[in-house]
């Protein structure tokens, strides 16, 4: 059986009534799959953003220099600038059909951007943080790069 969001595809109303159901019944279904696919985006970027802000406290290693601190914390306030941008593309691209293996590549790589960003704000496994950070961003891009939309390449 085929992923309910590999069935989310467009369907011409022209024809019979039945046909017409059907493709009602199908976008019906694409919506809901769509706004729990949004809702797990959402819910899950959130969450692993909050857990290192609720349970670290900044590193006090950094305090002893402040012009590094401040350098840290502005690239922590523009992970999470990308992290957002993520976020918001990838909501949008989750409102359209998606092919079968997609959705959980991006979704993943979204959930990794918000939790390396949580990381790199409070200053904790900066180094593994960074590189999980550039891995999910790497891992986006080449999800773009492979993703098919039909209608936006012709």
């Amino acid at each position: 059986m085929r992923p309910a969001w590999s069935r989310c595809e467009p369907v011409s109303l022209a024809g019979s009534t039945t046909r017409r159901r059907t493709a009602t019944a199908g976008r019906l279904d694409c919506q809901a799959v769509s706004s729990r696919a949004r809702l797990l985006l959402v819910a899950g970027s959130g969450l692993l953003f909050a857990i290192p802000l609720l349970m670290l406290q900044p590193a006090a290693i950094w305090t002893n220099d402040l012009e590094l601190f401040r350098l840290l914390r502005g690239m922590g306030a523009l992970k999470i600038l990308l992290a957002v941008i993520a976020l918001t593309v990838i909501w949008w691209r989750l409102g359209r059909p998606v092919p079968a293996g997609l959705q959980p590549v991006l979704i993943g790589g979204v959930w990794a951007l918000s939790l390396a960003a949580g990381l790199i704000w409070q200053l904790h496994l900066v180094l593994p943080a960074s590189g999980l950070f550039h891995a999910a961003t790497f891992m986006l891009l080449v999800a773009a790069w492979r993703d098919m939309m039909p209608g936006l390449v012709r």
